[in-house]
């Protein structure tokens, strides 16, 4: 049996009721006090403080990821190289009941988070000519390493001491062709080319944030970078750019919230809804609420003073009633 999303964040919340290596970690949380956690296909995922360091503590969603992720853990940790953080599998490291009361145990994916920030703030932050230089040096590494990492992307690099390291090995290859990653690297070379034009670099390092790259010019209003994304008003109304200021999802809302996991809540003439990173409808916007908690993927919905209970891709899960409410 599979842990589902809420038994992870309870989890997070009471460690030293509900985990066993890491009962004295410390989640970290956002303005609501809950964990904030990043969700894929196959995992779920939060940062973690624990002996003085920063962590991603991630938990499968399918049964099908544990035994990739165990080949990967095995391998990682016969790396000895600098720019290998420790990556390892928790056995048995969650505990948790289900509904008829049966204890059972989960195991996670743990993983040192490198000192220093993300792709998209050294972007910003870092010239062209050094990343280029980093990504070709990390190419050779991992050739020479016999792996690919197989999910190369702006989420899984980080810009630490001077060099781009890879996080999240969950899709790691062994004795993988050398050619494994070449498109990824491709793509990474073109990303710093085209923020090389849109901002000039500047050197130096800056904390961790998610505050947006400054300036984004050219709009009313500008807010913070979320998920690679930042909720901007213009003439039209309110959308999204990138860390580069292009734009993602046109600027065509009465409002429109931040980015979590995926899901942002925006207001039309016509309503409420709720979109995905494209600007796709996951809840129509007909609505006089809609309120998203990304910490549980549940969606409360307000239609004629009365609530109902939406997932995350959108499906009602109940009617509309007195008797649910969001809460506080």
């Amino acid at each position: 049996m599979i842990a589902t999303l809420h038994t992870f964040m309870r989890a997070l919340l009471t460690p030293d009721l509900s985990l066993r290596t890491l009962s004295d970690a410390r989640v970290i949380t956002g303005n609501d006090a809950l964990p904030r956690l990043l969700r894929t296909s196959r995992f779920v995922e939060a940062e973690i403080e624990w002996r003085g360091a920063r962590w991603l503590l991630s938990m499968p969603l399918t049964s099908a990821a544990v035994p990739h992720i165990e080949r990967a853990a095995s391998f990682v940790r016969r790396l000895t190289a600098p720019w290998v953080h420790e990556y390892r599998i928790l056995s048995g490291e969650m505990r948790w009941y289900d509904a008829a009361g049966t204890e059972h145990a989960t195991d996670l994916v743990l993983e040192r988070l490198p000192e220093g920030y993300a792709f998209d703030e050294a972007l910003t932050a870092v010239a062209a000519e050094t990343l280029h230089g980093a990504l070709d040096r990390l190419q050779v590494r991992l050739r020479e390493a016999g792996i690919a990492h197989n999910n190369l992307g702006e989420k899984n690099l980080r810009w630490s001491g001077g060099d781009l390291v890879p996080i999240r090995y969950h899709d790691l290859k062994v004795e993988a062709p050398t050619d494994a990653d070449t498109a990824a690297f491709g793509e990474l070379h073109r990303i710093v080319d085209r923020a090389a034009v849109a901002q000039p670099q500047t050197v130096g390092d800056v904390a961790a944030t998610y505050t947006a790259p400054k300036p984004l010019g050219g709009h009313r209003w500008t807010g913070n970078l979320f998920e690679g994304l930042v909720c901007v008003e213009d003439e039209t109304g309110f959308g999204y750019v990138d860390a580069q200021n292009r734009p993602v999802i046109p600027s065509r809302y009465l409002w429109a919230g931040d980015f979590h996991e995926g899901r942002a809540e925006v207001e039309t003439p016509t309503g409420m809804g709720l979109i995905d990173r494209e600007g796709r409808y996951v809840i129509a916007p007909e609505y006089e609420i809609v309120e998203y908690r990304p910490a549980t993927s549940a969606v409360y919905v307000r239609r004629d003073g009365l609530w109902a209970l939406f997932d995350y891709s959108g499906r009602q899960l109940t009617d509309f009633s007195e008797t649910v409410k969001p809460g506080v």
